[in-house]
């Protein structure tokens, strides 16, 4: 079992998602991540979902990275049945959306998203905002911990390991 601290990357999109996972990679962090291309798929990763294959113990998922806009189960949705959900609740979620409408970031907030962040398309590199993103969660944020999870967690998070679903 890894104790790498666990990214769940949620989008429908595959050309954000090849962008984002190497932007990843670029930053050196040594992190799992996981994708989800649906809702329904992240609600099962979650535990949350009917026919799950068995969720990710949700003490190891550092962050989840959401796209609002999605077929079927929709961001918003995710969003409001992991902050209904205790073994959830606690875990951050960033939005990470091309929308900036002010009624799709107010709502986000009020169902308990801990950030928005507006998809760029920018020259420069590539999706360098989602590492950057994903570099203040795990090395800046504290989270709190149980005692015996503060000794098993590794100290040094340079070098990079990538798994997706």
């Amino acid at each position: 079992m890894s104790l790498l601290p666990c990214i769940l990357l949620v989008d429908d999109d595959d050309d954000y998602l090849f962008v984002a996972l190497r932007a990843i990679e670029r930053t050196g962090l040594r992190v799992e991540v996981r994708v989800a291309r649906t809702g329904a798929e992240a609600l099962a990763l979650l535990g949350l979902g009917s026919g799950a294959p068995g969720p990710s113990p949700p003490g190891r998922i550092a962050v989840v990275m959401l796209d609002l806009r999605m077929p079927g189960t929709d961001g918003l949705e995710v969003l409001r049945r992991m902050h209904e959900a205790g073994h959830t609740r606690s875990i951050p979620v960033v939005i990470v959306s091309s929308s900036d409408r002010p009624d799709d970031v107010r709502q986000s907030y009020e169902l308990g998203a801990n950030s928005y962040v507006v998809k760029r398309y920018l020259t420069g590199p590539p999706g360098a905002y989602v590492a950057e993103a994903v570099r203040y969660w795990i090395e800046l944020n504290e989270l709190p911990r149980h005692p015996t999870e503060r000794e098993e967690r590794p100290e040094s998070f340079g070098g990079e390991t990538r798994r997706t679903s």
